[in-house]
């Protein structure tokens, strides 16, 4: 039995793209764990997508409604796995030049739903613009060239980006970066030109990969227990907004948490439970705050959450959500006392007072000690009682 040279390439990328997946887990909880995660995915549906268009192509007589599906599919969705690749890219730079790498990704996202519109418009009303299928045969459609070319396009400018904003890279990952723009060219190119070389996903595999092993896999500001940001990232992320806040004049806020009873909960119920508390309540953070807000560990059983609300009671009102998320899943759920909880404390920044992000953090931290003191107080005489 002759097995197909796509057929080999096409399962082991497949395969590639489903253990990145496996194995990138423990940065989920972070941006850039979430965006890379959404890459993999993409990636992973187009090329499921050529994988059944193929089957379908090679069976007509019984299987060409899977051609038609795999095609429209990697048609519609070619350009989304370009802007998938800018998003990821954007979460490894600072905030400096965000107006005019704006254009760019405006430009992206346009171009990608223009892509949808015009490949839905031309299968629904069989128009045969980019593709179309004759006695069992795939065909190009007279504008499939013009699509190629603009997807080319795309491609290097989504290259151009790294280059033109790679100062704003941060320094150590900009070669490791510049890499899946530059592969997945290469694949676009042979795709185009070789019309039986099918590694455009291929050159995007491998560059995930690259990316796995240089960013995802070793990323120094990430918690290695919970994948959300460490005490550095933390660091990082907090003088960013300070230094924003100064020069925009915009607040912000950071709410310091700490486990109450933590060593109680690892002398009575061991090290892993413990460590079970921690990912648990980071997964709470997570929940409750979203993907915009910077959540980090800053140590042992202490999380900070730096956010963009401004006002008192809506911080307010996502603590009590806290309270209610570890009440319901975490004590309920492993029949723990009362007494677990969080202590919290929190501030808005103010950048006419221009604190420092060290004073303001110490601050927080302040506050934070001055609850948990009040929790253990309130514990010892309920204990009493």
């Amino acid at each position: 039995m002759v097995v197909e040279g796509w057929v080999v390439l096409n399962f082991f990328c497949g395969l590639l793209l489903v253990l990145l997946l496996i194995f990138q887990r423990s940065t989920s909880s972070i941006t850039s764990g979430r965006r890379y995660s959404a890459l993999l995915i993409m990636t992973l549906v187009l090329l499921a997508s050529e994988t059944v268009g193929r089957i379908g192509e090679a069976n007509p007589d019984n299987l060409m409604f899977l051609a038609k599906i795999g095609y429209f599919m990697i048609y519609l969705l070619d350009p989304v796995d370009i802007l998938f690749a800018l998003t990821y890219i954007d979460c490894w730079m600072d905030k400096e030049n965000r107006f005019k790498r704006a254009i760019f990704s405006y430009s992206f996202q346009a171009f990608a739903f223009v892509n949808v519109v015009m490949i839905t418009i031309s299968e629904v009303l069989d128009l045969k613009l980019f593709y179309f299928f004759e006695d069992g045969l795939y065909f190009r459609g007279p504008y499939f060239m013009v699509r190629a070319v603009l997807m080319m396009i795309f491609i290097v400018l989504l290259t151009v980006y790294v280059i033109m904003f790679r100062k704003n890279i941060y320094k150590e990952y900009q070669n490791a970066i510049l890499m899946l723009p530059i592969l997945s060219f290469l694949g676009a190119v042979l795709q185009i030109f070789l019309a039986n070389m099918d590694i455009t996903y291929a050159g995007i595999s491998i560059g995930c990969l690259i990316l796995f092993f240089s960013l995802q896999s070793r990323d120094i500001n990430v918690d290695y227990l919970t994948g959300v940001l460490n005490r550095r990232g933390l660091d990082i992320r907090l003088e960013e907004k300070v230094k924003q806040s100064i020069s925009s004049g915009n607040r912000f806020s950071a709410i310091m948490m700490d486990v109450d009873h933590f060593k109680e909960i690892n002398d009575h119920y061991g090290h892993s439970a413990g460590d079970d508390t921690i990912r648990d309540v980071a997964r709470v953070l997570v929940d409750t705050f979203g993907s915009k807000a910077y959540i980090g560990r800053f140590g042992g059983d202490e999380f900070c959450i730096v956010t963009n609300m401004t006002e008192v009671e809506e911080v307010e009102e996502k603590i009590n959500r806290v309270h209610e998320a570890i009440k319901r899943d975490i004590k309920e759920r492993n029949g723990w006392p009362e007494m677990i909880d969080v202590s919290s404390g929190y501030s808005i920044y103010d950048p006419e007072r221009a604190l420092s992000a060290e004073e303001f953090q110490q601050n927080i931290d302040r506050l934070m000690y001055e609850e948990k003191q009040k929790h253990h107080l309130n514990d010892r005489r309920k204990s009493e009682r």
